[in-house]
């Protein structure tokens, strides 16, 4: 198995999770000479490709190699949709080529076969996210046994949001803040900007001691053991128009989550949560801190919050035995 990514982040959050279990590399540059060598190293037998990482020159080449092409988990929001309308004579050339996929709810599959999809070639199976958590990886290094407030995968524009709601639920509450930066090369910069505003502030990485108020994550692959630990977790990407991020770790983790109102990456999952009340949905600096205080002072609500969460989570595990299942039969039938 070879595994590619695109960034330098992901390569080394897959090194970190794999090691030398399989082999790891960069994704070529999605041009005909690129594609061409890697395919003519590697050999593959088959082509698994995730949610939309659609690249012509990858697919196109797979297919005139008669490598089967199979789409795993995936995903179109109507942002994307919308995008792909306007290069829909190259998109449908594409997708035409893909031997099958497997798609997360009946609105990806409707935008999939509007884009020239066959029916026949697209099953609903849900979101492989559902069942990625590993709990027995779960542990709680010695800076985070003080209670705490999460603020994860944040954007620009969200951080400034969550520390003036912490300035004022610090007041009555005995409680530190996390922030865990999409991008940690943003740590400096949270960290200048929490300083001035008069918070003590530490990096995860230098943490000694606890006399702080707000640490900066400036390191990769903690996130899953500061969900775990954490009293509340707010969830980024979502305050700002990014689309959102994964809330189903947290869900499985049985920590209580906020979400802003933009979560248009991740649509069909969150509004499982909206409707199991499994998820508190807050549109401003205001509604954030009141929903924290809630959920720190108020622990029936937080338990019942994180446990309507891991039901939904329990409810829609499964989706990777089925795309898994139905490629290994194919593959088999190859050989």
């Amino acid at each position: 198995m070879v595994l590619t990514t695109t960034t330098p982040t992901g390569f080394r959050q897959a090194k970190e999770l794999f090691n030398q279990e399989i082999m790891i590399n960069y994704a070529p540059w999605d041009f005909h000479h690129f594609v061409k060598r890697f395919i003519d190293f590697y050999k593959p037998d088959a082509l698994l490709i995730f949610e939309t990482e659609i690249w012509p020159s990858m697919i196109s080449l797979s297919s005139t190699r008669k490598i089967p092409i199979y789409l795993l988990n995936g995903r179109l929001s109507e942002k994307s949709f919308h995008a792909y309308e306007w290069v829909l004579w190259l998109f449908k050339e594409t997708i035409e080529k893909i031997t099958y996929s497997f798609v997360q709810t009946a609105n990806h599959k409707k935008r999939f076969i509007e884009l020239g999809m066959s029916e026949q070639k697209i099953k609903i199976a849900g979101s492989v996210k559902f069942d990625l958590i590993n709990l027995e990886t779960v542990s709680s290094p010695d800076p985070l046994k003080l209670p705490y407030i999460l603020a994860a995968s944040t954007h620009y524009g969200e951080d400034e949001i969550m520390l003036n709601a912490y300035q004022k639920i610090k007041e009555n509450n005995q409680v530190k803040l996390f922030i865990c930066p999409r991008h940690p090369d943003r740590s400096l910069q949270i960290y200048k900007l929490a300083t001035q505003m008069n918070l003590n502030v530490k990096l995860f990485s230098e943490l000694s001691d606890n006399n702080y108020d707000v640490c900066i994550v400036d390191s990769i692959g903690l996130l899953t053991n500061l969900y775990a630990n954490a009293e509340v977790a707010f969830v980024g990407g979502s305050l700002v128009k990014r689309g959102g991020h994964n809330l189903i770790e947290p869900a499985a983790l049985e920590t209580p989550i906020l979400i802003g109102p933009y979560t248009y990456n991740f649509e069909e999952i969150v509004e499982k949560f909206v409707n199991s009340d499994a998820c508190i949905v807050v549109n401003n600096q205001e509604q954030l801190f009141l929903s924290i205080q809630l959920l720190l002072t108020d622990k029936e609500a937080s338990k019942n919050l994180s446990n309507n969460a891991l039901k939904v989570v329990e409810m829609n595990k499964g989706s990777t035995h089925i795309q898994v299942s139905y490629i290994m039969e194919q593959l088999g039938e190859r050989n």
